[in-house]
């Protein structure tokens, strides 16, 4: 069973073309199964369902296996394969028997061969250089897709599992780096585990390095969270979530229907979740010790929480310098790796602001390099006695500022947005200057309209 075949089964079982979407997938990856993908491609653009069944009865001589490799390592490997197949071919044809006397030939040939390497290259090297009006097709391509995952009610990023992030970013996406902050307490490490149990929800691989704590209180802080969720419960027979006070003290739930639900997670939750954690805190993890892990870990999200516990590359003066350096590395792995990279650093008290606020993109504590890094700061604050988390955005590379507030009892894994959604801010300005705009328009029509007269 090929790459192709198993990618399009792959896509067919998940009823959807978003992964693909998301990796830049075209037709011209297809060498075998292009018709398959072609289909595909048709029904989500025409919001037709994609289901085994239809495309069996479309393609009945195809060879539909289902395959245990996640979807997202399968389009990787088709990447790779395809840039295999052109290196290979272009290394025939440079070796294709030709008189080796012949130099015109060979020149020709050695000159297809390095424009053929040098596009691989470009493809998969650290950096690359865009002619911006020749390169149109690939941007048009691009929009194409994205505009494929909204009409289907996707998002062009990974889920967040609260209806303003992904409102507003998109969910999480490539190449961006996310900085949360708050105070000890203020459930910054909550969110960033909610983060990671919608990632793995939707099929994704979330990745997540926690020099904090131990593997132990971040399993019950997932299950947790896992078993909050309707569909969950419903699936594992569950009247409510596991509270994860109970599990971690080993007490107050009946242990085969704990044992049933992690069976339940092993064999059907779609994604998955790897977690680092350090065994011993004197031995601090560092940004070179992650970037060699997630060359091995195909990862789709990664989480570093918190910053302030890595330890440097080197030793320097002052800690904002130390902390400065380690921001730095770790913003440039989501371009290395074209994944979103979220971070987490403490707020500085006496900067949190009023006591009903969340914190700034001015409260981080220790340094100001994580918020200049980072694409957007998010500040995070927990209100016990209203059982309600406030989340404030006042950095937003790419759109406005925004604010919410979610429904959060973190021992029942409940965390809601409750806030109704403002559609004005995805369109970039507010109603206030939408009004100003319309009415200079209509201002100058009437000049205009004034200085036809008189002519």
């Amino acid at each position: 069973m090929s790459v192709e075949t198993s990618v399009i089964t792959g896509l067919s079982s998940e009823g959807s073309l978003k992964k693909a979407l998301q990796a830049g997938l075209t037709h011209d990856d297809f060498e075998i199964c292009d018709e398959e993908f072609a289909w595909m491609v048709e029904r989500s653009e025409s919001k037709m369902p994609i289901t085994p069944i239809f495309f069996k009865r479309k393609f009945p001589e195809f060879d539909f296996q289902i395959v245990d490799e996640p979807l997202v390592d399968l389009i990787d490997e088709l990447k790779k394969e395809r840039a295999y197949i052109q290196i290979s071919s272009a290394i025939d044809e440079l070796l294709g028997g030709e008189d080796p006397l012949d130099q015109d030939n060979a020149l020709d040939k050695a000159s297809g061969f390095i424009e053929v390497i040098e596009q691989v290259r470009k493809m998969s090297g650290h950096h690359s250089y865009v002619l911006i009006k020749a390169g149109w097709e690939a941007h048009y391509q691009k929009m194409k897709s994205l505009a494929a995952l909204r009409s289907n009610g996707d998002i062009p990023g990974i889920p967040t599992g609260l209806e303003h992030l992904d409102h507003h970013w998109g969910g999480l996406q490539g190449e961006t780096a996310y900085l949360y902050l708050g105070r000890p307490g203020d459930a910054k490490s909550f969110s960033l585990a909610q983060l990671v149990i919608e990632a793995a929800w939707a099929g994704y691989r979330a990745v997540m390095f926690s020099p904090e704590m131990s593997e132990y209180q971040h399993t019950c802080r997932f299950h947790t969270l896992l078993s909050g969720k309707k569909e969950v419960q419903e699936a594992c027979g569950l009247s409510e979530a596991f509270p994860n006070r109970a599990l971690r003290e080993g007490r107050g739930f009946n242990m085969k229907t704990y044992r049933r639900f992690c069976q339940w997670l092993d064999s059907e939750l779609p994604g998955e979740m790897v977690l680092f954690t350090q065994k011993y805190r004197r031995e601090k993890m560092t940004v070179g010790y992650i970037r060699s892990i997630l060359k091995d870990v195909d990862a789709d999200l990664v989480i570093i929480d918190p910053v302030y516990k890595l330890r440097p590359p080197r030793y320097r003066g002052t800690r904002w310098e130390e902390l400065g350096e380690i921001t730095d590395g770790l913003v440039d792995l989501a371009h290395e790796f074209n994944v979103p990279v979220v971070l987490s650093n403490q707020a500085n008290r006496a900067m949190v602001g009023a006591k009903d606020d969340a914190p700034s993109m001015n409260s981080s504590f220790g340094s100001d390099t994580p918020v200049q890094e980072a694409d957007t700061v998010v500040g995070v604050r927990h209100f016990d006695s209203e059982r309600k988390l406030k989340l404030k955005c006042t950095k937003n590379r790419y759109g406005e500022r925004f604010m919410f507030e979610a429904r959060f009892l973190p021992n029942y894994g409940v965390l809601q947005d409750i806030t109704p959604i403002n559609d004005v801010y995805s369109r970039g300005f507010d109603q206030d200057k939408l009004a100003q705009i319309e009415a200079q328009l209509e201002a100058d029509e009437a000049a205009e309209a004034e200085n036809d007269t008189y002519a």
